[in-house]
């Protein structure tokens, strides 16, 4: 039986673990909270739904493929109207940009035999499937959804394989003969396997130095439901989204402020969303008292690329010490054996993070890769630093 240890309890460490499990692995979280998912996946809801671009680059492929694999996930996990509604969702074509967008994408070539996926809505369409009235036209995405990441961060890690310890920080990861050595603020543990998926958190790990991350805050408000807003029966979008009300509150978000470290609520990110809601919906807007708005803020963690860091590591000291030629076999790279990735999500945790979980697991057991090898390559967490060795080539085909 394999072992693992995966750091961090949010969505990306508890659906490694999970796929882990699944292939029989015994696999140990480590979460520094008290609880599961209290950083970027915190929020009491995420929304979940895709991003496509019109031509099908590596983001457009990602999007896809996790977006249809998260949705199998969550529908075979047991107990999942708890913390799963697949309401859909309208994108709203608020601007030119957007329209012009939106009609690229439904022209889009590589999304024809995907059409379920989404389809142009009227503005009357739109109001009739969304329960409240909708100025704009837009695309309909009936299978998009809404998640409790709590809920569901809780039900990916209960498995009797899994051993999770919260309320522990990892202070250090080395290697100790042929295991991997975690040492932790409870003690230490070992394991062959090692994924780190402690988002913004991965800097703190000397081996992680050459995956470039920026942490990006972002601030979602919440308002009680009222008459007026309580039949909104789906997710709408502009360059914000309003959530359906669930447990009588809505969401309105999110901000975007790369390198901002404050963590107060801010009066200007709260009139932001708010000036989001009134787009979306004049009518609502006015029906609520902006005084009563709470909010919460966190931290995602993005990379300069847009795509996840989801892999195996390679040794950068190695590395730089003795580059390897531009037509070296990825076999013959410095990899850091046993220690892994699954983190840089952005805004996009709940589409990428479980695929890229399963991508690790596939690695660590020797299972055929789910994915184009080309689009795995394109996420391997050591990426930028043979780009700036001048290694491009060989950074995208690291699984040929």
């Amino acid at each position: 039986m394999k072992t693992a240890i995966v750091i961090g309890g949010g969505i990306a460490g508890c659906s490694t673990a999970y796929a882990l499990a699944q292939r029989g692995s015994k696999v140990t979280l480590i979460e520094r909270h008290e609880n599961l998912a209290q950083e970027a996946s915190g929020n009491p809801l995420a929304v979940l739904y895709p991003k496509f671009n019109a031509k099908a680059d590596a983001s457009s492929q990602l999007a896809l493929h996790g977006f249809q694999f998260t949705l199998k996930l969550l529908r075979q996990l047991t107990k999942n109207v708890s913390f799963f509604n697949a309401c859909g969702q309208i994108q709203l074509v608020f601007n030119i940009k957007e329209q012009t967008k939106q009609n690229a994408l439904l022209q889009a070539e590589y999304l024809q035999k995907y059409s379920k996926l989404f389809r142009a809505v009227t503005s009357a369409e739109a109001s009739e499937i969304a329960g409240i009235t909708l100025n704009l036209d837009g695309l309909y995405l009936p299978q998009a959804g809404w998640v409790k990441p709590a809920l569901l961060c809780k039900n990916l890690v209960n498995s009797p394989l899994i051993t999770v310890v919260t309320a522990s920080n990892v202070l250090s990861i080395n290697k100790s003969q042929n295991l991997w050595r975690v040492s932790h603020a409870n003690g230490a543990l070992e394991a062959e396997n090692v994924v780190i998926c402690s988002a913004n958190d991965i800097k703190q790990f000397p081996q992680c130095q050459s995956a470039v991350i920026i942490p990006v805050r972002g601030q979602v408000n919440f308002f009680t439901a009222n008459t007026k807003s309580s039949p909104l029966k789906t997710i709408i979008c502009s360059d914000h989204y309003l959530s359906p009300a669930v447990d009588s509150v809505h969401s309105i978000g999110t901000t975007f402020a790369p390198n901002d470290a404050n963590a107060n609520l801010s009066a200007i990110d709260t009139l932001v969303n708010l000036k989001a809601l009134k787009q979306i919906s004049p009518e609502i807007f006015v029906h609520i008292n902006a005084n009563q708005t709470q909010g919460r803020v966190a931290w995602r963690s993005q990379t300069l690329d847009y795509m996840p860091l989801a892999g195996q590591l390679l040794d950068e000291t190695k590395l730089r010490n003795n580059p390897p030629r531009y037509n070296a076999k990825p076999a013959d790279l410095p990899w850091l054996s046993g220690l892994y990735v699954n983190a840089g999500h952005g805004s996009k945790g709940m589409i990428t993070a479980p695929i890229c979980g399963e991508l690790i697991a596939n690695l660590i057991t020797n299972n055929p890769l789910h994915i184009e090898k080309r689009l795995a390559s394109r996420m391997n967490p050591s990426r930028f630093l043979l780009r700036e060795l001048g290694l491009k080539q060989l950074a995208q085909s690291l699984y040929d």
